[in-house]
C-alpha cells in the first residue's frame, strides 16, 4: 500500500486504488454487507489501520487486496467496481462505454439493446454481461485457478481495458 498523491479511484500506471471518494464507498458497501472493518482487514492481510486509511483515503490498494476485498464482500468484480465508484458515473460521463469490456460488433450491440430495453439501469448486468467476453469467460472456466486467483485476473482484466477506453485513471 502507498500513499496517494491524487485522488483518481483507480490509477492504471501504478496499479491502485484509493481516494476519499473510494474509501467512503468502499466503507458503506462494506457496511451494506454487514462485513466489520476488521473482518475486511483481515481478508486483505493488513491491519485496522491500513484498512482505516483506505477508508479515509489516504492509502490506496492494489489489484490483490482488492481481489480479497471482492471476496470478502461477497461481490462480483464489476458490482464492486461499480458500489466503490471505480466504475462511476464520472467515467461513464468521460466517455467509458458501460460495456467497454465487451468486444466492438454484434456482441456489444445486442448488449446494449438487452440493457436499454430489458434491465434499464446503471449497474451492468454481471452474470448476463461477462459471459460475453471470452477472456472472462476463459478465467471462469480455468481449472488450475483458485476462485481468489479468478476474481484477480478478472479485476486485472477489466481495470486494464478500461484504462485503455479512458487514458490512464478512472
Amino acid at each position: 500500500m502507498t500513499t496517494p498523491t491524487h485522488t483518481a479511484a483507480w490509477d492504471g500506471t501504478v496499479g491502485t486504488a484509493g481516494g476519499p471518494a473510494f474509501g467512503r464507498a468502499l466503507a458503506a458497501f462494506a457496511a451494506e454487507r454487514e462485513i466489520e472493518p476488521e473482518r475486511l482487514a483481515e481478508a486483505c492481510g493488513v491491519g485496522g489501520a491500513e484498512i482505516e486509511g483506505v477508508f479515509l483515503g489516504t492509502r490506496r490498494v492494489g489489484i490483490s487486496a482488492l481481489a480479497r476485498m471482492v471476496q470478502a464482500l461477497r461481490s462480483k468484480p464489476i458490482e464492486f467496481m461499480q458500489k466503490t465508484g471505480i466504475l462511476s458515473l464520472e467515467a461513464y460521463a468521460i466517455g467509458l462505454d458501460p460495456l467497454y469490456f465487451l468486444p466492438e460488433g454484434q456482441i456489444r450491440y445486442d448488449a446494449r439493446i438487452y440493457m436499454r430495453e430489458i434491465n434499464p439501469r446503471h449497474a451492468v448486468p454481471e452474470a448476463d454481461m461477462t459471459k460475453r467476453n471470452t477472456t472472462m469467460k476463459a478465467i471462469a472456466e480455468d481449472p488450475l485457478l483458485d476462485p481468489l486467483g479468478k476474481i484477480e485476473l478478472e479485476l486485472a482484466y477489466l481495470l486494464r481495458t478500461a484504462v485503455q477506453e479512458t487514458g490512464g485513471a478512472l
